[in-house]
């Protein structure tokens, strides 16, 4: 049997080797009751999530109060991260903008301390910057604000979370061993954060969290011919014409790797934690069923080798080629947070 649970980064936060996100939760990804959002939330605790992600963008804050409503109530210790999200929603910033244009010192701790009151909590397990840009790996004042931070006791733990069209854009900072945790976007569609990300965090010893293990959805194993989504669903912006049809495909193909014996989800999810890099996978839950079906991975084992073979070989051959239709035009999708 897999460890059911890992820690964190250099401060070793305890989390469940699978957590849940929430920005679906908090709103964007179409009409999302509250109490279905409470109900599944306090199933994936009871059934031993100990990791949850959130962002202050996630519904304006809906998500963060949700989150803290439930733990509340649950009195459960576990891992919470959230995040600083960029001024002006610079999602991936030109190589040499400034970043006190995008991160200003006063923006982390602004943004800290209103996540402070939003999950009700008088330290954050991890606050992450949610992107990064390499020619920030010298980059000192966001840095120095994190350790500020941590000094104060607003903050335990700090990382980064990558952009979903640069995945190597951390290595830099990496090297400069000014982080110790990182999200990482990392799916069956997007493995290209294990060429060069991976190896270099395992050499650092930098905790992976990968995200986007579902590749928004489209690894649940419920899209297909002609689906339509909902008018307030931000990928209805994203997944259309050639760009759905593409990906629709290349989940077939994935669905035959994987068999009928389990859900699909759950294959995707088992195949990141499959890889040894990574500590934890987190994937988005709306209700009580995809929190049931996600947190059985818990009791499940890694991928046979073979498997993961087949897989390496897909990859090879097709997917590693064009991999932005399978995740929408760069920043795209991420500018739905906003």
């Amino acid at each position: 049997m897999e460890p059911t649970c890992t820690f964190l980064g250099k401060e070793r936060l305890l989390a469940s080797r699978v957590g849940i996100g929430t920005w679906a939760i908090g709103g964007g990804w179409g009409p999302q009751p509250e109490e279905q959002s409470r109900t599944a939330l306090h199933e994936a605790l009871d059934r031993g999530c100990l990791l949850i992600d959130t962002a202050p963008l996630y519904g304006n804050g809906r998500a963060e109060r949700l989150v803290a409503q439930v733990l509340k109530e649950q009195r459960k210790q576990g891992t919470v991260c959230t995040k600083v999200y960029p001024l002006a929603y610079q999602w991936a910033p030109a190589p040499g903008t400034p970043i006190e244009q995008v991160f200003p010192p006063e923006h982390i701790i602004t943004q800290a301390e209103e996540s402070l009151r939003r999950l009700q909590v008088e330290s954050l397990d991890c606050l992450l910057l949610q992107t990064w840009c390499p020619s920030w790996a010298q980059e000192l004042s966001w840095y120095h604000t994190m350790l500020w931070l941590k000094q104060q006791g607003k903050i335990r733990s700090y990382g980064i979370s990558v952009s979903d069209h640069r995945p190597d854009e951390a290595n830099g900072v990496i090297e400069a061993g000014r982080v110790g945790l990182l999200e990482v976007p990392y799916s069956l569609l997007d493995q290209r954060a294990a060429e060069k990300l991976f190896p270099l965090a395992q050499r650092y010893s930098v905790s992976i969290i990968a995200r986007s293990p579902l590749a928004s959805g489209a690894l649940a194993g419920n899209w297909h011919e002609g689906m339509r989504f909902h008018r307030q669903d931000w990928r209805r912006r994203v997944f259309r014409g050639d760009l759905l049809q593409q990906t629709l495909q290349r989940v077939e193909k994935i669905k035959t790797l994987a068999g009928s014996a389990a859900p699909l989800a759950q294959f995707a999810l088992r195949f990141c934690l499959s890889h040894p890099a990574i500590s934890a996978v987190i994937a988005g839950i709306r209700d009580t069923d995809q929190a049931r079906c996600n947190l059985a991975v818990l009791e499940q084992t890694a991928l046979p080798q073979d498997t993961l073979d087949r897989i390496a070989r897909l990859w090879d051959k097709e997917f590693r080629f064009n991999v932005r239709t399978s995740i929408g035009k760069e920043g795209e999708g991420e500018r739905r947070i906003a």
